[in-house]
Formats: C-alpha cells, sequence, structure tokens
C-alpha cells in the first residue's frame, strides 16, 4: 500500500471493512475488530488514523510491530493479516493490516467477533456454534473423499 492508496481508503471513512485506530494503544480492541472482520469479509485495520479520518500515523519501531504481531498470536485458529506499513512525510508511519475474509470462526482470546457495519461486538453463542459445526462438517467432507488415481 502506498500513500495514495491509503489516502483514497480512508476517504471512503469507516465501515463494516474499515477501522481507524489513532495508536497502536488500541491494539485490544483493534484485534477483537480484525477477529470481526476474518469472520466476515474481511477488511483493514488502520493505525495512525484519528475516528474523523485525519491520517497523523504514529512513531513505529520493531518493538511496535512486535506488540502487534504478539497480539494477532492470540487469535484462533490462527490467522496471518499481512501487516503494512506507510511511511508519512511528517516523519510518523501508518500500520495498515489487511485482513482477508471468509472461513472461521475465529476467536480473539477465547471469544468470537463479528462486524455490524462500521461497529464490533461479541457473536452471539448460537452463530459461533453453527459456524463452528460448519467448518466441522467441511473438514470432515474433506477427509472422507477418496483421493484421484495417478
Amino acid at each position: 500500500m502506498n500513500l495514495r492508496e491509503l489516502t483514497e481508503l480512508v476517504a471512503s471513512g469507516e465501515s463494516e471493512r474499515l477501522e481507524f485506530k489513532r495508536t497502536t494503544g488500541q491494539r485490544t480492541e483493534a484485534m477483537r475488530t480484525v477477529c470481526g472482520m476474518l469472520n466476515a469479509l474481511g477488511g483493514f485495520v488502520l493505525f495512525g488514523v484519528k475516528e474523523n479520518g485525519q491520517i497523523i500515523g504514529q512513531a513505529v519501531s520493531t518493538h511496535t510491530l512486535e506488540e502487534i504481531a504478539n497480539e494477532l498470536r492470540r487469535i484462533e485458529p490462527p490467522a496471518f493479516p499481512d501487516v503494512e506499513t506507510v511511511e508519512l512525510a511528517n516523519g510518523n508511519t501508518v500500520i495498515a493490516l489487511r485482513v482477508p475474509g471468509g472461513g472461521g470462526p475465529y476467536t480473539y482470546d477465547g471469544r468470537a467477533y463479528l462486524r455490524n457495519g462500521p461497529t464490533t461486538s461479541l457473536m452471539p453463542q448460537r452463530r459461533y456454534e453453527r459456524l463452528l459445526l460448519e467448518r466441522l462438517h467441511a473438514a470432515a467432507g474433506r477427509i472422507g473423499r477418496p483421493r484421484a488415481s495417478r
């Protein structure tokens, strides 16, 4: 992602597929959103963008990126959003998490989340159980299929 792409993305505003976080100090809330996006259509979580869409960036070190990686490890099953950085003219950096959608259900710290418009909330237990059964059923179907002969 480059600065032009970032600016165009931010201009569309927060939505079901886009979340702004001012700093990585909001990592916990951001990871709930990542989990919700994994359980839906995917999207982007941007660190260094104010709620009003102002792109401010933040100081980013190796430690900052390690903290994000550590938070992502708390998502089950393991998920691997792309972590991109965009340098700004002011010397700060925006961190963009590109989250794939579909699959799941995913949990963060043992709880499943979902996106409803620009908000993230806990997934109802019945929906989580239904998604889990669908995933298990799909996996069982793949295991029971005979292999094609060579």
